[in-house]
């Protein structure tokens, strides 16, 4: 659990995505923004300090590979981890982190997602976290 409260943004078009990350980040003592599509997502980056960026890997508007790219030549200075939903991505991990991806993280797969935001953020894990999937909302 981080000392001081870091601040995350996540940007995702599944509600059940949004809800079950904010609800497990909060629970381990970050602050969570949630953002459903990624032009809401920018403006809010933009207009608010945020510690790292959490984005679903296929918005409706823009692809990762295009947010990538967009983010390095706007020289926006926040780690991303690219969230993907499917055991075959189709952009490589090597490929994102290429473009500028901090990590890359199975987003139904919290263990996954927090050693992925605890790296990103430079905090030691305490522990290893229980390996489990999120179970989507009904």
């Amino acid at each position: 659990m981080p000392a001081s409260r870091k601040r995350i943004l996540i940007v995702d078009n599944d509600e059940d995505v949004l809800i079950a990350l904010e609800q497990e980040l909060e629970g381990q003592g970050f602050e969570t923004t949630t953002e459903w599509s990624l032009p809401e997502g920018l403006e809010t980056l933009a207009a608010n300090q945020f510690d790292l960026l959490l984005v679903g890997d296929h918005p409706p508007e823009l692809n990762c590979e295009r947010l990538l790219k967009l983010l390095r030549r706007q020289r926006v200075a926040i780690p991303c981890v690219v969230l993907h939903s499917a055991a075959r991505h189709p952009f490589s991990a090597e490929y994102l982190r290429f473009l500028g991806a901090s990590g890359v993280a199975c987003k139904w797969n919290f263990a996954e997602v927090l050693d992925e935001v605890c790296k990103c953020a430079h905090i030691p894990l305490g522990g290893p976290a229980p390996r489990r999937h999120f179970a989507a909302a009904s």
